[in-house]
């Protein structure tokens, strides 16, 4: 048969239970937590190793472009010191007409 003082006492067993130990259940919403982040972690490391992947690739490709230019600068270099070297009167009329193109289109009369 119950009376008031085992029914309360098996009340006070329940909530000691719960709120009675902090601490265990600080260390069920600790692990909880640890869980989820392992989970995350877990699923977010093959999509960073394919971007780690994607963005190794456009470096080594923006590398080759930047090759590529650095070596057209130079044949373009050497193929205007050709030009003005075989054709030295031509080269200087050029630039003196590019100067006064130039000089014009900065004048605003």
């Amino acid at each position: 048969m119950d009376t008031p003082s085992s029914s309360s006492s098996t009340s006070s067993t329940v909530t000691n239970g719960a709120a009675g130990n902090p601490q265990k259940l600080v260390e069920r919403v600790a692990q909880t937590a640890h869980d989820t982040v392992d989970r995350v972690a877990a699923a977010a490391g093959p999509a960073l190793e394919k971007l780690r992947t994607k963005t190794t690739g456009a470096q080594e490709t923006l590398q080759s472009k930047a090759d590529q230019l650095g070596a057209m600068q130079e044949e373009w270099i050497t193929s205007a010191r050709n030009y003005v070297r075989e054709n030295p009167i031509t080269a200087i009329t050029i630039g003196v007409l590019a100067g006064l193109v130039i000089g014009r289109m900065g004048r605003s009369d």
